[in-house]
């Protein structure tokens, strides 16, 4: 047997493949990772034209700086803080300055890394965490698009967005679109005459950032490069580089896929594990297994998911997500149409009858268990991949995609 290890919560779990079997690993290929934060961001202004930029903070009287809370890692945290330094110097004594967190995607994990920002500076700023599940006097109406937008966000006059590049299982690589749709907004009935966030955006001019700062990071969290300047540009520049370190390959599709989102807080809720499943849903044959190992040691996520897979559960094939910018409604859908494709596991510490019921999927206690059943149905000739950090890269099979990579981390391995 070889033992294969994945991160689960905060710790790891691991299974015993047979010997006598291939087993592949998709990892994207190594990243150059940057060491001077300070001199990349500014790097980054240069690019942009710092005295442009300067000029648009000195001018204004009310600033907003909407931050994607999606990556509490050290990396991101060093240029939020250099950000906040580099506003606070050059906006005048009379303007407001305003953070914006925003935790759509996680619910609120690792908020606390980006509230102390005290210690960065001594001006006051005032820091807001952005609650879009929260019906009170903060929001008012967009009618262009018709959404319901944070007040302080859209009353600003200057507007800047701070962001990672990350994938998503039901949206793909984010930008700027999700950050602000996602997090600053939300709809108290279905949007004006829309199908996809792309569309809506074309609708709401009145919420677009002036000025978009985001970064890119490799599956072990480094900093990659930073990009600034015109929305639209930022995030084209952004998400090619961004699918070049985030995107593992594989020669083929396998008949067995165990996937780690890559633990705390990828994995701490199911809502949050739900979010892996798109970027691997190329992994898996038609009619193939995929064992998704997802500790959920804070429950399934939150009254409004849970509503929604209580609904899910008593619509099964008949359900369809309320509106396209309900995360919860797009992962519980996104299950349902992979779920037609092949069979899914869960490892994780909910009650397995719980998960069962809720969402049609086998459950198991350990990751052993579930690939003994799934070795059980596809039998001992099958292929098997581990995808390791699966909540932050995408697998793709080789020839798709922008550019192939290296083959290392894909090639066949045997015990």
């Amino acid at each position: 047997m070889v033992e294969l290890w994945l991160k689960y919560g905060k710790t790891e779990i691991f299974v015993d493949v047979p010997s006598d079997m291939q087993y592949f690993v998709a990892e994207p290929s190594k990243s150059v990772e940057l060491e001077n934060v300070e001199a990349d961001l500014e790097s980054a202004l240069v690019g942009l034209g710092c005295e442009e930029f300067e000029r648009l903070i000195r001018s204004s009287k009310k600033i907003s700086l909407v931050v994607d809370t999606q990556l509490p890692a050290e990396s991101f945290l060093s240029v939020y803080k250099k950000l906040i330094e580099y506003v606070v110097q050059h906006k005048s004594s009379e303007a407001s300055f305003s953070v914006l967190l925003s935790p759509w995607r996680y619910r609120g994990i690792g908020i606390e890394d980006f509230m102390n920002i005290e210690n960065i500076v001594d001006v006051k700023i005032n820091s807001i965490v952005v609650d879009r599940y929260s019906e009170s006097s903060e929001w008012a109406l967009d009618e262009t698009s018709g959404l319901q937008v944070h007040q302080e966000y859209l009353s600003s006059d200057l507007k800047i967005v701070l962001l990672p590049t990350e994938y998503h299982g039901a949206y793909g690589l984010l930008d700027y679109r999700h950050t602000i749709v996602m997090g600053m907004a939300y709809v108290k009935s279905r949007p004006k005459r829309v199908k996809s966030i792309e569309s809506l955006w074309e609708v709401a001019n009145n919420i677009k950032p002036d000025l978009t700062i985001q970064t890119v990071h490799s599956d072990k969290k480094g900093l990659v490069k930073i990009f600034a300047g015109q929305p639209e540009q930022v995030a084209t520049s952004a998400s090619s580089l961004a699918h070049d370190t985030l995107t593992a390959k594989l020669k083929n599709k396998t008949d067995i896929v165990i996937v780690s989102p890559g633990g705390t807080p990828y994995d701490s809720t199911l809502m949050n594990a739900l979010q892996t499943l798109g970027n691997v849903e190329h992994a898996v044959k038609n009619d193939g297994i995929l064992i998704l190992a997802s500790e959920c040691t804070n429950g399934l996520g939150g009254p409004e998911f849970t509503a929604e897979l209580g609904r899910y559960a008593l619509e099964k094939d008949d359900y369809r997500p309320s509106s396209i910018i309900n995360h919860e409604s797009m992962l519980i859908n996104k299950f349902r149409l992979l779920s037609r494709k092949y069979k899914i596991a869960l490892v994780s510490t909910l009650p397995k009858a719980y998960v069962e019921r809720l969402l049609g999927a086998k459950a198991f206690d350990t990751l052993s268990d579930a690939l003994s059943y799934a070795l059980r149905i596809k039998g001992k000739e099958c292929s098997i991949s581990l995808i390791p950090d699966a909540a932050r890269i995408s697998v793709s099979l080789e020839g798709e995609g922008n550019k192939s990579q290296d083959e290392d981390s894909n090639n066949p391995q045997k015990g």
